[in-house]
């Protein structure tokens, strides 16, 4: 791989290619559905909360290793 996706900030990942921004977008996209579905299924805001928070912590783990591994300089 020769481009890098991501450029990391601090302890953020942020996108600077096309593939990077599609994920990006994807992964939000998936989590706003995410919501919506659980969303739909639950009876209190608390309840909605905690089944959302496991699945965006899911997300943004593997967002978070996917961008690890391509924002760094191949030698």
């Amino acid at each position: 791989m020769k481009t890098k996706w991501f450029a990391r900030k601090g302890i953020f990942f942020l996108p600077v290619s096309l593939i990077g921004w599609i994920l990006s977008v994807i992964a939000i996209a998936y989590c706003v559905y995410a919501f919506i579905d659980i969303d739909s299924r639950s009876h209190s805001a608390s309840d909605t909360l905690i089944n959302f928070v496991f699945i965006a912590l899911i997300v943004a783990v593997v967002y978070s290793i996917i961008a690890f591994f391509t924002s760094r300089e191949n030698t």
